[in-house]
């Protein structure tokens, strides 16, 4: 039997709010999570460290259908993303896959072509056959399809 309770429910969020968002929800009790990765950024004068999400405008809630109003205690909160007529949900696993990227994104510089790599969303063990401007390319586990996927940087 599958506990919906597990269910993690996708929020639509103003543009560059998602790490705002996440910091409002935790305030209002609400378990939130949106994937992100610590960047170099440079401007004219200077280098910074900062965290930018891997998932523009998208935040992930884990709530009972009663706390689902909640979320709109937050002024970065747009809605919930809907489906074909229903609130989107994400599994946990796929959660868990997405932590595991983004923990494993401080070795995106060691990335090179014979490299293995876990997939991100997918899950997969993946060898790298290709790496053009950020885009790594890798030979689905049956040879038949081109899997690509971005690295942040």
């Amino acid at each position: 039997m599958i506990d919906k309770e597990n269910y993690w429910w996708v929020l639509r969020v103003k543009s560059g709010h998602e790490l705002k968002a996440v910091s409002d929800l935790e305030c209002l009790g609400v378990k939130s999570y949106t994937p992100s990765v610590e960047v170099l950024r440079q401007w004219s004068d200077r280098k910074k460290k900062i965290q930018k999400p891997l998932i523009s405008r998208h935040v992930f809630v884990q709530l009972t259908a009663a706390e689902q109003r909640i979320v709109f205690g937050s002024r970065s909160v747009l809605g919930y993303m809907n489906v074909h007529g229903a609130r989107a949900r994400v599994w946990p696993k796929e959660i868990k896959q997405l932590q595991q990227y983004c923990n494993n994104m401080h070795h995106a510089s060691d990335v090179s072509i014979g490299a293995h790599v876990d997939a991100p969303v997918l899950g997969v063990d993946t060898e790298i056959v290709e790496v053009k401007n950020g885009i790594c390319y890798s030979v689905s586990d049956c040879g038949r399809f081109k899997i690509q996927f971005k690295l942040a940087r």
